[in-house]
């Protein structure tokens, strides 16, 4: 399978401690394609992920092999913004007809809003309906939002373990290539 990385400078390497969890940034999907690899500068038996909204890896949780790449599937959610209602908490409003495609336990990440201060990274949604979500982010600063060009994505964390000490996890998101 021939992948291409669309996503991995904004994703620092993960160096956890020897059997602490270390959990990477937040990720806005754009694929859902995530490409995680392992290595060490000593002969690691591995490690373990976690994928979610604040995971914490453990010894139960997904098992990658050192010197091994692993490519996960998470589900991926996108829509343009229409329209949004600023205060306390952030409403987003989609299109008539385009639907809503997150669920109440996705966290999300605005992108490519002109405004300053509106485009936000790994917010909890608390509301939703068939046409709009609410989350967690005070906007109330914001009082002539411009919204062209935005949307919001699904945005997910990866929770990384070892007990290896010089693990590191390279984490990157991929599309997959239609071979020739």
């Amino acid at each position: 399978m021939a992948t291409k990385i669309i996503q991995d400078k904004n994703i620092p390497r993960i160096s956890p401690p020897v059997g602490i969890a270390s959990t990477s940034v937040p990720i806005a999907l754009k694929t859902g394609y995530l490409r995680i690899s392992i290595g060490s500068s000593s002969g690691s038996v591995g490690g373990h992920i976690a994928i979610g909204t604040n995971p914490v890896a453990t010894v139960n949780s997904f098992h990658i092999p050192s010197y091994y790449v692993d490519v996960i599937k998470e589900p991926m959610k996108r829509q343009v913004i229409a329209g949004i209602t600023t205060g306390n908490t952030t409403k987003l409003i989609f299109s008539p007809n385009s639907g809503n495609p997150f669920s109440e336990t996705d966290y999300v990440t605005i992108e490519n809003a002109p405004t300053v201060g509106l485009n936000t990274s790994h917010n909890a949604i608390i509301g939703l309906d068939e046409s709009s979500i609410t989350i967690n982010f005070n906007s109330s600063s914001i009082t002539a939002p411009n919204i062209s060009g935005a949307s919001v994505a699904k945005s997910v964390k990866v929770s990384c373990l070892s007990y290896d000490s010089n693990t590191f996890f390279n984490i990157s998101e991929v599309v997959t290539l239609v071979s020739e």
